[in-house]
């Protein structure tokens, strides 16, 4: 790929510290700037992303770009294995010190010429909702597809009292009255081998969730998938906590709920996922689990101080779940795409 004498590239399964190090101050630069509310990186994070990924496959590519020797800009390009052949995802920063000198244009550039050459013309990208990123995308041909939150739930507030909503106790005790027919199973990473096949059935679930205007194929999940997720989980450091929800009558898996725990920062708890398949809703069975899992994690990980979900805004029955459990809204974002 040619690049301009602005950009270069770097392997991001080979990170050198200083390159890790580097990376993580332009981020952690522009959360400051942009998003205070999350929380910084630093160098060994960012290269364990980097080198892993969500399934055991290193960032696709990684361009940087400089101002004289300081690395002020990058722009991830990541692609699915898996599914989506023809789509890239893009996570494009620059230092906010650096921002307005045409450096992100120098990176969409290099990074167009890099997905037409990997045959990848549809593309998606983000940006916090009504920001200048958003309106950096959709000068260049970007349309909204979608508006996400980022919640967060304190967990210091689940025993407060003053919070206008039911006790979690009594809250658990209407869900397990509706899915009686159901039991949760606590699955170790790695998941027992005889319980793969339920984890296929319940991550598909997943698709159903609302896509708005977003244009996407289905997630495709075989047993490789769940068990590089897996692998790649602890390769990064986070704790995985699992539970999944399986009908007492026949054994069919109903759904599950994900949470993984950050080993850097430890008080940091993040949602992955929470699916029920369609064939068992109606029985509250993801107000039980979610509300199980705090209760795990209140033994397992009392150190979390707080655990981040994303939701489309537009997902109106999970949205009312996390509500119910005092979830809050830090921050929404602009999910856009460019077709091919």
């Amino acid at each position: 790929m040619g690049v301009t004498e602005q950009v270069s590239e770097l392997d991001p399964a080979t990170l050198s510290e200083t390159d890790a190090a580097a990376l993580a101050s332009v981020a952690n630069a522009a959360q400051a700037a942009d998003a205070p509310h999350l929380d910084p990186v630093d160098a060994a994070h960012v290269r364990r992303r980097h080198s892993y990924g969500w399934d055991m496959h290193p960032t696709h590519r990684l361009l940087v770009t400089y101002a004289g020797d300081m690395l002020a800009g990058y722009a991830e390009i990541g692609i699915s294995h898996w599914d989506n052949p023809d789509l890239a995802f893009i996570d494009l920063e620059v230092h906010p010190e650096h921002r307005g000198r045409g450096l992100g244009r120098s990176l969409v550039r290099c990074v167009d010429e890099a997905i037409r050459l990997d045959g990848r013309p549809r593309v998606l990208a983000d940006g916090w909702l009504d920001s200048p990123r958003q309106a950096f995308w959709e000068r260049r041909g970007f349309t909204l597809g979608m508006v996400a939150a980022q919640r967060r739930l304190r967990v210091a507030d689940l025993d407060r009292a003053d919070l206008d909503r039911a006790g979690l106790d009594d809250l658990l005790a209407q869900a397990e009255a509706a899915s009686s027919d159901y039991e949760l199973v606590d699955l170790a990473n790695p998941a027992p081998p005889d319980l793969v096949p339920d984890l296929l059935t319940v991550h598909t679930a997943i698709n159903d969730a609302p896509l708005d205007d977003l244009v996407l194929e289905d997630d495709a999940w075989p047993a490789e998938r769940v068990r590089a997720y897996e692998q790649a989980m602890t390769a990064r450091g986070f704790r995985l906590h699992r539970l999944l929800a399986k009908r007492r009558s026949d054994g069919a898996p109903a759904g599950q709920t994900v949470i993984v725990v950050d080993g850097d920062r430890p008080w940091i708890a993040s949602q992955e996922d929470t699916a029920v398949v369609a064939a068992h809703r109606g029985h509250k069975l993801g107000l039980r689990l979610k509300i199980a899992m705090l209760r795990l994690l209140a033994d397992r990980e009392p150190q979390v101080r707080y655990i981040d979900t994303w939701n489309a805004e537009s997902n109106r029955h999970m949205l009312a779940v996390n509500d119910a459990l005092g979830c809050f809204v830090v921050g929404r974002s602009a999910e856009l795409q460019r077709p091919g």
